[in-house]
């Protein structure tokens, strides 16, 4: 039996849309086990399916390396939400592919795992840190994809998670299709201050980094929460983002009795939003066997 643990993810890190993204010590754990049949358990059953995301990222990884796809049973464990901004996606198709890896032999090293989630998810700023752990960026080179992984530098998470879904497909729809000049050079300094903020743990100029002028001023109208957390963030001078395409909204210090604070704070004024205590987690997805 194969077991793979995935952390949740955070994407598009404030200004760092489609590029950003960094894993919390918050983990999934789905199991692989070769079967008579194709088997699905843990999840609700219409998603215990053909069409599991989990199983479907084991087939193309198999077909991908034009090995043969055995049936197996798949077991699925996770309390993280779905459809909340905490990459639930990203941690099936890295699962699937990385059981697929280990149970179909596929041999894929960690650039073609890398390129085989890439290509199954569209985007690489949830898959890359949930292979690789802590924050990473990722672009699209001349020939293939370039990451560079930031390190977890010792950041605490605070995961707002409200009682309602923002779908991708829907939070992809409300953005701009063009954007002025001005705010393009703008988004380009802040990331790169975003980048020497979190290697050099300066929360300070993190919070000025992260004014996002891409997409958050257009997906926080999706968000009913957005304007209470923002104004909770601007008063305490925290780092704050919307975690992927939302509903979820993280809060990032390296100090993390300021997050407890702000978590009482959350919980006494918006008792009907779950807030979990996290931290940015060095490692990425593991694979267990046995």
């Amino acid at each position: 039996m194969i077991t793979v643990k995935v952390p949740a993810t955070s994407a598009n890190c404030s200004v760092g849309f489609d590029t950003l993204g960094l894993a919390l010590n918050w983990y999934s754990s789905i199991t692989f086990e070769k079967s008579d049949e194709l088997l699905i358990s843990g999840c609700p059953r219409e998603y215990a399916t053909a069409d599991n995301l989990v199983w479907t990222s084991f087939v193309f990884a198999c077909h991908k390396c034009g090995k043969p796809v055995p049936n197996v049973h798949i077991g699925i464990q996770s309390d993280i939400p779905f459809a909340r901004g905490l990459g639930s996606s990203s941690q099936c198709v890295v699962a699937g592919i990385l059981g697929a890896n280990a149970i179909a032999e596929l041999e894929m090293d960690h650039d073609q795992l890398l390129a085989c989630a890439v290509e199954i998810e569209g985007h690489p700023d949830n898959v890359a840190p949930a292979l690789n752990g802590a924050l990473s960026v990722t672009v699209e080179g001349t020939r293939s994809l370039i990451g560079v992984n930031l390190g977890a530098n010792g950041w605490k998470a605070l995961v707002v998670i409200p009682p309602y879904e923002v779908s991708t497909p829907m939070a992809r729809k409300a953005l701009p299709e063009e954007i002025p000049l001005h705010n393009a050079a703008m988004q380009a300094g802040r990331a790169m201050l975003f980048e020497y903020a979190w290697t050099h743990k300066d929360e300070t100029l993190l919070f000025e980094a992260c004014h996002d002028l891409l997409h958050e001023p257009s997906r926080s109208k999706l968000i009913a929460h957005y304007p209470a957390m923002q104004e909770i963030a601007a008063r305490n001078s925290v780092p704050f983002w919307i975690s992927g395409s939302g509903s979820t909204m993280l809060f990032v210090s390296q100090n993390k009795d300021t997050l407890q604070a702000l978590k009482e704070e959350i919980k006494n004024a918006h008792p009907e939003l779950d807030v979990r205590l996290s931290e940015v987690s060095e490692h990425g997805a593991e694979v267990i066997h046995g």
